[in-house]
């Protein structure tokens, strides 16, 4: 081989933008290499799935819940116990770091493996036990447990900025009369209710104070105003409804006087555990101006009864306990009188005229208490039984009961930190090269509802500094997500109103790279303005990263700039002097190149391109452009001009004025191609 002339000088006009993926190239000639780099290992962050976020009809469609909350029931509850906790849903949102207007109809119970518990509620007017004021964003939340021991529920709200929720469809217990209007006969969650008289009472009561007269004649050996005009009380034990039977509306006799049992009955079917069963426990008022007595069913009472494989009368004249568990409004078969207790004097329980208990009863003269009798369910384990409230009147004086927060089997949950709606960065990961625009794909769990760009995406480099941001990602089915409208959130780059990030040429390699995705909702931030949208995680620092935020996440990438050797081999094949007997390069002699391209580097490449000008003292020798794995495979082509290369070509090698070209597709560790030509010096 004989010395070469000066080396044609080789560049690389190829735009940096042409190519997806690159790297820069570096070889004994002065030759550019532009490659990508094939993905390789990656890093990622888990989406919170633990359990899965619940979406009743799909992710990114209909209606989508923001927020929930863990309830932990105690290892002791078992299947059809009832569950029960106060929720304040107003501190939640503190907790949350977002403002909005709480929304009453969202609450939903969800069970463990994320389907809605068949039987619960949510009751706005009821907090701790006690009465609470309507919107003030908290209340009781109960349902019927399906899964026992220490399960871990979900409760899940949201507010109307994020889209108002339908009321919720499931079967309420209502054991407190708080589901269904005023006047309503049979609640919800209740099996039957029946009357024997159109005039009797018995529906769903509101809080009310009517001023009732009983239409009885006092004996005349009595004294005192006993029927003139009573101021009752009609409200509830708790919340803004109760539910009121027997006599108080309409009492006159219709009958001649005559007893009517069951004049009103109301029942529900409860299924006890089979383990655990606990108790039941009911609350009532008793009011009116008539009496009844133990072992007698002809005067006005209330019965309540326990019916499965036996039946268990739990307040009424056969308890045979009417100082504890009073069924009358008053105790006694006659007259009341100045030495005996009896009826014709409202609410007088066991006392005469003068006020004299005569049973050992403690409350005051015409009271109106409630009552409350907790009945153990053990000779009931496992069974489907029915309590069966009812009335019995005489007709003559007026008497109704309330009866309020029946419960039974109950469980009380304890309540965990609020969360929000999950997201992960599935895009991009592995390994990227520079120049390489990085396509970016945020998974989100619910649809986020911020008015302008809900998800977007942020970069850091490898030394934390934040080289791209507010990078806009789509859900239209065309910037790299496939489907419009589902749960993935993309931006591949195509948009040039809108694109995304390319790691700059040059770029040396380094790891831990960062993309932090943002996915908002409609909620304005109580703690920052830039968290406008975003969940803030319970007592935690406000930066705006995935440990302080639920609805952010992060996933990191590697840069990894392009090994390439290049390598320019040259050869005399004749000269015009001595032939091809030890050619000289001089003047009219015919040289060969080959140029190799090594990967000698750790990773695969793609779209690897080489370009060399020639110079103007060298001409192209036409048809002589060859490529393949090695200098002495290298395949002819046929076709060498602009056009490109023949298809048995497999390098795409081609010429194109004084421009030579070879293009590999993919290029593996330790991988070679070359392109080989010649040519006349000048």
């Amino acid at each position: 081989m004989g010395s070469a002339p000066a080396r044609p000088h080789l560049l690389a006009p190829v735009s940096a933008r042409a190519l997806p993926r690159r790297a820069v190239a570096r070889g004994l000639a002065a030759l550019l290499v532009l490659a990508g780099l094939i993905c390789a290992s990656w890093s990622g962050a888990a989406l919170r799935t633990a359990p899965i976020w619940w979406d009743p009809d799909g992710v990114g469609a209909g209606t989508d819940w923001h927020y929930r909350v863990p309830v932990t029931l105690p290892a002791t509850s078992t299947v059809n116990s009832t569950g029960k906790v106060d929720i304040d849903f107003a501190a939640l949102m503190t907790q949350l770091g977002i403002s909005g207007t709480f929304d009453v109809n969202s609450v939903r119970v969800v069970r463990p493996g994320g389907t809605l518990a068949t039987v619960q509620e949510y009751t706005d007017r009821v907090y701790a036990g006690a009465t609470d004021t309507a919107g003030n964003n908290r209340g009781e939340v109960r349902w019927i447990v399906q899964d026992a021991g220490a399960a871990t529920y979900q409760v899940y709200f949201d507010v109307t900025q994020n889209g108002t929720k339908p009321a919720n469809p499931q079967v309420p217990i209502n054991g407190n009369f708080e589901k269904g209007a005023v006047g309503t006969q049979l609640p919800a969650g209740w099996a039957t209710a029946a009357k024997t008289n159109a005039a009797y009472d018995l529906q769903i009561t509101g809080n009310e104070s009517p001023t009732i007269t009983s239409d009885g004649i006092r004996p005349s050996t009595n004294s005192g105003p006993l029927f003139s005009p009573t101021v009752t009380d009609g409200s509830p034990l708790t919340g803004a409804q109760a539910y009121i039977l027997g006599a108080r509306t309409n009492n006159e006799p219709t009958n001649g006087g005559v007893s009517q049992a069951d004049a009103t009955i109301l029942t529900r079917t409860i299924t006890v555990p089979a383990s655990n069963p606990g108790n039941l426990t009911l609350r009532w008022r008793v009011e009116g101006w008539d009496s009844d007595t133990n072992n007698v069913t002809t005067f006005d009472h209330l019965q309540v009864e326990v019916v499965g494989s036996t039946t268990t009368d739990i307040v009424g004249p056969l308890t045979n306990a009417y100082t504890t568990y009073p069924f009358a409004p008053a105790f006694g078969a006659n007259d009341i009188t100045n030495t005996r207790a009896g009826y014709g004097s409202y609410n007088t329980f066991d006392m005469t005229t003068g006020g004299t208990h005569r049973n050992g009863m403690t409350v005051a003269n015409h009271s109106q208490p409630w009552w409350t009798r907790t009945f153990s369910l053990a000779p009931y384990a496992g069974q489907t039984i029915t309590l069966r409230f009812s009335t019995t009147h005489m007709e003559e004086f007026k008497s109704w009961f309330h009866i309020d927060d029946v419960e039974w089997s109950v469980v009380t949950g304890t309540l965990g930190a609020a969360q929000a709606f999950g997201a992960v960065v599935t895009n991009p990961v592995g390994s990227f090269g520079p120049g390489t625009p990085l396509p970016v794909s945020l998974r989100v769990d619910a649809r986020p509802t911020a008015a302008t760009n809900p998800v977007t995406a942020d970069i850091y480099n490898a030394t934390g500094t934040l080289v791209a941001s507010a990078i806009k990602l789509y859900n239209d089915g065309t910037h790299g997500d496939a489907v419009a409208g589902d749960a993935i959130w993309s931006n591949d780059g195509s948009d040039s109103a809108n694109p995304t990030y390319a790691v700059p040429l040059g770029t040396p390699s380094s790891t831990g790279w960062t993309v932090r995705g943002f996915a908002r909702d409609a909620t304005t931030s109580t703690i920052l303005a830039s968290a406008n949208g975003l969940a803030h995680r319970n007592a935690l620092p406000t930066p705006l990263v995935m440990a302080n935020y639920w609805n952010i996440d992060e996933t990191t990438f590697n840069v990894v700039s392009g090994s390439v050797s290049v390598t320019k081999i040259s050869s005399v094949i004749s000269d015009p002097v001595n032939g091809t007997a030890n050619p000289k390069a001089i003047p009219g002699a015919v040289m060969e190149y080959c140029i190799l391209i090594t990967n000698t580097g750790a990773t695969a490449l793609s779209n690897v391109v080489a370009t060399d000008n020639l110079p103007a003292n060298f001409t192209y020798g036409a048809a002589t452009i060859r490529s393949g794995t090695g200098c002495a495979t290298a395949a002819t082509v046929e076709d060498d001009n602009s056009a490109g290369a023949d298809e048995t070509d497999p390098y795409g090698a081609s010429v194109a004025g004084s421009t030579l070209t070879g293009n590999a597709a993919s290029l593996g560790v330790s991988g070679v191609f070359a392109l080989t030509f010649r040519g006349t010096v000048n």
